[in-house]
């Protein structure tokens, strides 16, 4: 698996939101392990269901959500999203877990709580062509909001009286990331104002956004910026008449995002 494609992974399952492209791009390597090397044995701290016949393998060791270390693995199948998300929910269901799903024949999340360990388990599943891709995850302890008036860079402001403060991120040799979310009730127009205006004046260049818009221009914002090898990616989404507007950002440092290394030059 890609870096950029773990991370985009991790975005996915703390967002909890199925489908609005984060999951494009990212192709699995092959499996590499001897058949005699088991490289699950202890990857998960607490039990964890493991499906029938798949080949599962560990994914980093340095992935977090807020100040919690979470453990992840992926998988495939040719067995389609409802089956595998079946699995999940019976097993969960019967060792007495809080159960929470949403799944489609394309895929989706299911999610179970153990409040007596406060352990969260959740399991992402995306059906493309004739492969299910699957992602079990364990976090150990539930998250925790987030406080301060900068995303997980000092350099990147938050929308002012923004609400629920939510910061995770990832890390691997010679590459990290970061993403922080929150919701306001500022409007998409003050949002986009707000980015366009702080931004820059913190050594931040606006590009063209890679993404592809995944609603209308008056419900959904994308922008792109880029600071030395650090591109930062703001999605701003309006959910309602009366102007809340969901802000997600993430943050990517490494080389193959393709910048080169000295900062952009003030203007």
């Amino acid at each position: 698996m890609t870096k950029l494609a773990k991370v985009t992974v991790v975005v996915f399952i703390a967002a909890g939101i199925a489908f609005l492209g984060l999951m494009a791009g990212g192709q699995h390597k092959g499996a590499e392990a001897r058949k005699e090397v088991d490289r699950m044995r202890g990857h998960f701290p607490a039990p964890m269901p493991h499906y029938p016949g798949a080949k599962e393998f560990p994914m980093g060791d340095t992935l977090t959500v807020g100040t919690n270390r979470m453990k992840m693995s992926y998988f495939h199948t040719r067995d389609d999203s409802l089956r595998v998300a079946s699995f999940y929910a019976a097993q969960w269901n019967a060792a007495g877990h809080y159960v929470t799903e949403d799944i489609s024949p394309a895929g989706g999340i299911v999610a179970a709580y153990d409040p007596a360990k406060g352990i969260l388990r959740q399991v992402l599943i995306k059906r493309q062509a004739r492969t299910t891709a699957v992602y079990p995850s364990l976090v150990m302890e539930p998250m925790r909001p987030a406080t301060g008036g900068h995303a997980s860079s000092p350099d990147v402001p938050v929308y002012p009286g923004a609400e629920g403060v939510l910061r995770f991120g990832a890390r691997d040799p010679g590459h990290k990331s970061s993403v922080t979310m929150y919701t306001n009730y500022g409007g998409l127009v003050n949002n986009v104002e707000f980015f366009r205006t702080e931004l820059p004046g913190r050594g931040w260049r606006e590009v063209k956004s890679k993404g592809g818009r995944l609603l209308p221009a008056e419900y959904h914002q994308n922008l792109t910026f880029h600071k030395g090898k650090r591109e930062l990616t703001v999605n701003l989404t309006q959910m309602d008449r009366e102007g809340r507007v969901r802000a997600h950002i993430t943050e990517a440092t490494g080389d193959e995002l393709g910048y080169p290394g000295k900062a952009p030059a003030k203007r």
